[in-house]
């Protein structure tokens, strides 16, 4: 097991699915389920392309002592918030769903710049 495993992606539409099935490949070379989690690397990688002006973003998958750990690393300094889940909304409600699937999620700033945005995993059923 390679841990941990990162992909930087440009940030453009198609990067989403190829974070999303990258992230897909190394949950299964690692013998976990991926379902939750490309969920999570969709929502965050569409969150840079939309809400960052980031060439690029960095995808990132470690084991920690609670469990596995999805961050999506991008240059602005921006945090996100999760709105108020809005049913007749288009958007806005994807930090709140992705806080729904995973144990937890946050946001840490980077001392260069830019920031890391990370989900923890329930546990896998695989």
């Amino acid at each position: 097991m390679e841990c941990p495993a990162e992909i930087v992606v440009a940030v453009r539409a198609e990067s989403v699915k190829t974070a999303r099935d990258w992230v897909e490949d190394v949950l299964e070379r690692w013998g976990q389920d991926a379902y939750v989690a490309k969920i999570v690397v969709s929502e965050l990688v569409t969150n840079v392309l939309r809400h960052t002006r980031s060439a690029t973003a960095t995808v990132r998958v470690v084991q920690a002592d609670k469990g596995t750990v999805v961050e999506v690393f991008d240059f602005s300094d921006v945090l996100p918030v999760a709105g108020p889940a809005n049913l007749l909304s288009e958007d806005g409600r994807g930090l709140a769903m992705l806080g729904a699937l995973v144990k937890e999620w946050g946001t840490q700033p980077l001392g260069g710049g830019g920031k890391a945005v990370w989900a923890l995993l329930p546990e896998s059923t695989s």
